[in-house]
């Protein structure tokens, strides 16, 4: 008996031009690939994407702020992710720092603006008081005309404006050092002391300033004198050893 045969489909050969065809693709969809991550990388190890600070400190603008870079420098690690709050937190850690805003230019570029403390009292030999009574140590020795403040630090700031009270009395005379213990002392810048005590510091001072302007014509008053102003109905003179 003849066989039968089998009717078979035969499969068409993809033509080569085709597979050349898809290839193509293939490889240009690899290389526009791999094009995208060199150029990510590229950039990533460039200095294209690193964080700029500008700084604006008591209203001028600087190009750098040696002062406080160092602090902030932990917070700009990643480049990608620059945490306003935390910049802004950090700074005001800053003994220097009176007040901060932080405000974002571009995702990474920032400008910080600082108002620094001024100083209007050395405290101490450990630190210096504002011109708001504010009391701050840097922690670093500074080259200072103004006064010196003696007094403990819980009561910095009430003693900072009684402070300011005695000056504007004694105008234009300056006060040298202010020292509060369990009574006022003061030490003006002729050298001449004055002892207010615990009451009445006020009065006691304006009675001083009018003794003094008749008494200042003796070389000794005026260049040594120390007046106890703690007596109800005047005030007794001594004088600093030479």
């Amino acid at each position: 008996m003849a066989k039968e045969r089998k009717n078979q489909i035969k499969k068409q050969k993809t033509p080569l031009l085709s597979v050349l065809k898809s290839i193509a693709r293939k490889l240009i969809y690899l290389f526009l690939a791999l094009s995208f991550v060199l150029a990510l990388y590229a950039i990533d190890r460039s200095k294209l994407l690193d964080p700029n600070i500008s700084w604006e400190i008591d209203g001028e603008l600087i190009t750098e702020a040696k002062r406080y870079d160092a602090v902030i420098e932990p917070l700009i690690n990643n480049k990608y992710l620059l945490n306003l709050g935390q910049i802004k937190s950090k700074l005001k850690d800053s003994p220097w720092v009176a007040h901060v805003e932080a405000q974002r230019i571009f995702w990474n570029r920032i400008k910080v603006s600082i108002q620094e403390h001024d100083i209007a009292m050395k405290w101490r030999s450990e630190g210096y008081i504002s011109s708001k009574g504010v009391l701050f140590k840097p922690n670093l020795t500074i080259n200072s005309v103004a006064p010196i403040g003696l007094f403990s630090e819980i009561n910095a700031k009430d003693s900072f404006f009684d402070f300011i009270k005695y000056q504007s009395i004694l105008e234009p005379v300056k006060i040298s050092i202010f020292k509060r213990t369990s009574i006022d002392e003061l030490t003006l810048e002729n050298n001449i002391k004055v002892i207010l005590g615990h009451q009445k510091k006020n009065e006691r001072l304006k009675l001083f300033v009018k003794s003094f302007d008749k008494l200042k014509k003796f070389e000794k008053i005026r260049t040594r004198g120390i007046f106890d102003m703690r007596y109800p109905n005047g005030f007794a003179l001594s004088y600093s050893p030479l």
